[in-house]
């Protein structure tokens, strides 16, 4: 075809044809432009193709990373829902508004636990590795940056509120109310724990149970915290339906 076009061209030189050479030249510059932006338009759909069947096979590992994650969600929601009700429940008590009971205890050993949520995020790295947040629809997009963002501030929060239990709660805990842990705990991990125990029981000091301003301190910062998480986790079951729904 080269050789075609080179023998046209040169036959047109002999005879001295320069304006049908000049609009020649000019038809093959066109063509020659031609060809290239059809192969440009072929190597960009390529391109797209691949970049549309990684983010499928990609979506769909997103899709259950983010199913996994509601399962830790929604325990971790209902574990704070606990945590405010003891907390709330101990706060009640220590106003005199209910009677100290046997859950007493079992609601000051509860509220040791620490909780932390623990995301999949292989599907999201790899996404963001492979830079193909750009070319998912603008409110897929908003949504996944939305959810991971929500991540990281609920773990802020996460790591302030064990950071209190492990330097504060726990402490305080652990030397004043030692007789928490004895076998009539109501919370069956610690009742198990110490089922032939056969020391004798201790009875809590009403009084001073009543009278413990630092207990008080710490309950109510317990429940702050614990407020505060349960609306993080409620937030983030909420992001990840809006995903779900948009993949």
């Amino acid at each position: 075809m080269i050789k075609f076009f080179r023998k046209i061209r040169q036959n047109m030189i002999k005879e001295n044809k320069a304006s049908k050479y000049l609009l020649y030249a000019i038809g093959e510059i066109i063509l020659v432009v031609i060809g290239i932006l059809i192969a440009l338009q072929i190597n960009n759909w390529n391109e797209n193709k691949k970049i549309n069947k990684s983010i499928s096979e990609h979506s769909v590992i997103l899709k259950q990373n983010l199913l996994e994650d509601k399962t830790q969600l929604e325990l971790l929601h209902q574990n704070m829902t606990d945590n405010v009700i003891y907390s709330d429940s101990l706060m009640m008590q220590i106003k005199t508004l209910i009677p100290i009971d046997g859950n007493t205890t079992k609601y000051l050993v509860k509220l040791l636990l620490e909780y932390q949520f623990r995301p999949n995020t292989n599907a999201m790295e790899t996404i963001m590795q492979s830079n193909e947040i750009p070319f998912l629809k603008t409110e897929l997009q908003t949504a996944i940056l939305d959810y991971y963002a929500l991540i990281k501030s609920a773990q802020e929060r996460e790591n302030i509120s064990n950071t209190q239990i492990q330097s504060k709660y726990e402490v305080f805990i652990t030397s004043q109310y030692p007789l928490i842990f004895q076998r009539n705990n109501r919370w069956d991990f610690i009742n198990n724990y110490y089922k032939d125990d056969p020391r004798l029981l201790l009875a809590l000091n009403e009084e001073e149970f009543l009278a413990d301003k630092q207990l008080e301190i710490l309950i109510t910062s317990r429940y702050f915290q614990s407020v505060a998480l349960k609306k993080f986790y409620s937030d983030l079951l909420e992001a990840s339906n809006s995903i779900l729904k948009l993949l």
